[in-house]
């Protein structure tokens, strides 16, 4: 059986055809001849200035705004690094044409920045990029304090706890503290205790571990010491042990490494005979403590300083066995083996220094050495500078030292002459 199949004839004119055809021609040509959305405009650089120096280390950079022809919405980015080409992302998706620095740059550091300009389509557009130099170490002409409540000393120690700057213990015009004080500007101390429960001491250490004040060994009338006292609140004092395994020592150094409590070398006095160490000990609580080495490859010596930088432990100077002093710098990122980066730094040997880790660099403090007050950096124990600034603190040795509110302070200590116990504190950032 045959299928009819049915035709549907349209009778169109062709005048109404050619009137379509027109019609879709311009409807193409509209679309093809839509205008692209374009780039916001170029735009520049105000502050900080191209080739700027001595800039501070929480500048406000700013920029002219980036027109864009489309009328759409623009926001920045800022880039600044150490490259000529910066990359690093500093803020972004911000639609002020201002930004202020809250993280406080390096040093002495030569850096460059552009602003990058987005619209709301993803279109860019970049500045020319800048560059400048930030600032040098800042020290003030006065001290923060010229006469602290403290009394004048030395050979003491000084943390940061809780907020505050504490000094523990040293010696003074009336011989050994063991006093403790803390404020919380530099320029108002305030006396926690008169005697705390330790006995009064010099050449101690004192470090911050597990939320507590630690105070170690060091010299009391009796001679050197080898117990381990702790505080929460610098008032109260407990005994963790009388007697720590490790030798009775004082111008020792004491560090928080690995979550550990670290002691290293030190020296003692046995019938009359100055005995100093180049062991090193850990404990993670205070009271048992293992000898991680009996003699590390440094030479004995007690008077040096020991800081936490870049993951390891690090042992600076001192003063050694054959009554030398050293310039010498050594590492260890287990406390175990150690090398030496340098066996002659370019500053002064010098013992009865300060070390601290800030802005990103390890700084060596005065102590006694054969030349002026000096403050050397360095970013990697290799390679020092000595800071160019005019310093405004007398020479001093047996000071204390701490890093507290993006400052470096010294405290205290003894200046060159008979009795002459400081109590003046200097901050520099």
């Amino acid at each position: 059986m045959k299928t009819k199949k049915t035709v549907l004839k349209l009778n169109i004119k062709p005048s109404l055809i050619i009137l379509l055809l027109l019609v879709l021609g311009i409807i193409g040509c509209s679309k093809d001849d839509k205008p692209t959305n374009q780039a916001p405009e170029a735009f520049t650089l105000i502050a900080v200035t191209n080739g700027a120096i001595g800039v501070d280390v929480k500048p406000t950079f700013s920029w002219n705004a980036a027109i864009d022809p489309d009328g759409d919405t623009v926001s920045y980015q800022l880039l600044m690094d150490g490259d000529s080409n910066p990359t690093t992302s500093i803020v972004s998706n911000i639609s002020e044409t201002n930004f202020t620095i809250a993280e406080r740059l390096p040093l002495t550091e030569n850096l460059f920045w552009k602003v990058v300009a987005t619209d709301t389509q993803g279109n860019t557009s970049a500045s020319n990029t800048f560059s400048f130099t930030t600032r040098d170490l800042r020290i003030p002409a006065t001290p923060v304090t010229a006469n602290a409540n403290f009394s004048g000393r030395s050979k003491h120690t000084s943390v940061v706890f809780n907020n505050k700057m504490w000094v523990i213990g040293g010696i003074g015009d009336t011989g050994r503290l063991n006093d403790v004080w803390q404020s919380t500007d530099g320029m108002t101390w305030s006396q926690v205790t008169a005697e705390a429960s330790f006995s009064r001491r010099q050449i101690h250490t004192s470090v911050v571990f597990k939320n507590k004040m630690w105070v170690i060994g060091g010299s009391d009338v009796t001679g050197r010491l080898n117990d381990v006292w702790q505080s929460t609140d610098g008032v109260t004092w407990t005994q963790v042990t009388a007697n720590a395994p490790f030798a009775k020592r004082s111008s020792h150094t004491s560090v928080v490494f690995d979550d550990k409590l670290w002691v290293i070398g030190g020296s003692d006095r046995v019938n009359g005979e100055n005995i100093k160490f180049n062991d090193v000990w850990q404990s993670s609580d205070g009271i048992n403590w293992a000898q991680v080495t009996a003699e590390a490859p440094f030479s004995k010596r007690s008077s040096h300083t020991s800081v936490v930088f870049d993951n390891k432990i690090w042992v600076i100077g001192g003063f050694d066995g054959n009554s030398d002093r050293l310039n010498d710098v050594w590492q260890s990122s287990d406390g175990m083996t150690w090398a030496q980066v340098t066996a002659e730094a370019p500053f002064s040997k010098r013992n009865l220094h300060t070390t601290v880790v800030f802005d990103d660099k390890m700084w060596v403090i005065d102590g006694l050495h054969d030349d002026d007050d000096d403050v050397w950096q360095s970013s990697d124990g290799i390679n020092w500078a000595p800071v160019t600034s005019n310093f405004s603190f007398s020479d001093r040795y047996a000071h204390a030292s701490v890093v507290f509110n993006n400052k470096m302070w010294v405290i205290g200590g003894h200046g060159f002459g008979a009795g002459n116990f400081l109590n003046d504190v200097w901050s520099m950032d």
